[in-house]
């Protein structure tokens, strides 16, 4: 199969575990650009978690953010899609999560300036991982309600699975069907990590349309990822990819396995299956 597309993930994938894109990955997807495939990421960061990666790729096509709800033209500072969670869900998620005595971060698609809101100091390392302080692009809010003018992309905490665990039951009453939930202790052990987005969007419907855009069929996709919310778009791709260290579900349902980040996966990859 000629491949003419390939989707990397980011943390755990194209990252090793140190969070550091190495030389020997970053030269394979250079040659594999230079050969003419279009190599772009599907993360569920925000744009400005990967903009230093995409400058450091060399990265210009667009490229897909917050598990599918954005696609952004970094070199054009253009959104090319945006799907926000609905104002009234997101305030019945927020109240849930107050409910339960701990706090929240509200997420939002920019180009500068703040991006994320937060109604309390979380107090431990693991969320500063995703809420910065810094007042130029996160600010502390009492309720999200009294923010005007933005519309929230994804609602996201952190925390110990003692306090998790009864919150994550509470939501999933919520009467609703506009959020899908994406629930992870992979990354952060000791921790549950939650993320609630558009309920339509995953990393699978930002590659579809991404590659409807560029003329290119699901067939001539390779995608590549290691935890939960990568499933959607292993299974879419015609070579769907886990990484060896990745979930075992994700292992399952992928069409191979490549080595793990700290092997340069990405680069085995890349090296087997799509440069001529």
């Amino acid at each position: 199969m000629n491949y003419k597309m390939l989707v990397c993930d980011i943390d755990g994938t194209l990252l090793n575990s140190e969070g550091r894109l190495t030389d020997g990955v970053k030269g394979a997807i250079r040659d594999l650009h230079d050969q003419g495939v279009i190599v772009t990421l599907a993360t569920g960061r925000n744009l400005r978690g990967v903009l230093p990666l995409i400058e450091e790729l060399g990265v210009s096509v667009p490229v897909i953010l917050g598990n599918g709800t954005v696609i952004v033209d970094p070199m054009k500072r253009e959104t090319l899609l945006h799907r926000p969670l609905p104002l009234d869900t997101t305030h019945k998620i927020l109240d849930v999560i107050r409910g339960h005595g701990l706090w929240s971060s509200v997420f939002v698609h920019t180009f500068e300036g703040i991006d994320t809101y937060y109604d309390r100091d979380p107090g431990f390392d693991a969320a500063y991982l995703f809420v910065n302080r810094d007042p130029e692009i996160s600010q502390q809010v009492a309720d999200f309600r009294d923010v005007t003018g933005v519309e929230p992309l994804k609602v996201l905490l952190i925390d110990t699975p003692d306090k998790m665990k009864p919150l994550i039951e509470d939501l999933r009453k919520i009467d609703d069907h506009q959020f899908s939930m994406f629930i992870s202790t992979y990354d952060f052990p000791g921790y549950t990590f939650l993320e609630m987005f558009d309920h339509a969007s995953s990393k699978a419907s930002g590659i579809d349309h991404l590659a409807k855009e560029f003329g290119i069929k699901p067939e001539e996709v390779v995608a590549v990822g290691d935890n939960a919310n990568d499933l959607e778009m292993i299974r879419y791709a015609g070579l769907g990819v886990a990484m060896g260290q990745g979930v075992e579900e994700l292992k399952q349902a992928a069409d191979w396995t490549t080595k793990s980040n700290d092997e340069d996966g990405v680069a085995y990859l890349v090296h087997k299956w799509m440069l001529k």
